[in-house]
């Protein structure tokens, strides 16, 4: 005869199993959610580069992020941000190909890890592409997923 322990813990060991099955189906449900939301605010960013819209790519950002490009300073805030992005399409950033790879988080936050190819077009000069790797962190914010930290570097070895 089973005791009344033995079912009480099996029934305990039960619950844990279909909790912790039903939280990993919504954490996954939520990233699914943010990487759909992510990959919708990546495809703006594509067709405001496109358009040579430099206020429209600081709309993307949170009023306090931080794009840490290869080799450059830290720009702070949407602003300077905005101002970064119109001094690259001046100098030839022509359309930006983003690649989502992962995207992961909780809550408010989320992570992405992907590629973009850039085309670029300086004048003067025959045109070219460029590559990099990224890490953006992105804030949910009211009106929706915002860059947060931005981080991008060359793929190639030195």
């Amino acid at each position: 005869m089973i005791s009344s322990r033995r079912i009480g813990e099996f029934a305990l060991a039960v619950a844990l199993v279909v909790a912790a099955t039903s939280v990993g189906r919504s954490e996954a449900a939520g990233t699914d959610s943010a990487r759909a939301a992510i990959e919708q605010v990546n495809a703006l960013f594509s067709e405001a580069i496109t358009r040579g819209d430099a206020q429209a790519i600081a709309k993307l950002y949170t009023e306090d992020a931080i794009l840490l490009p290869e080799r450059g300073e830290l720009v702070k805030g949407r602003q300077a941000i905005g101002e970064f992005w119109k001094a690259a399409m001046d100098d030839g950033v022509k359309s930006v190909t983003v690649t989502t790879l992962d995207v992961g988080g909780s809550g408010d936050l989320a992570h992405e890890v992907g590629t973009v190819l850039l085309t670029l077009q300086a004048e003067g000069r025959p045109p070219a592409t460029a590559s990099a790797k990224f890490v953006v962190v992105w804030k949910r914010e009211a009106d929706g997923w915002k860059i947060h930290r931005d981080i991008w570097n060359d793929p190639r070895p030195e």
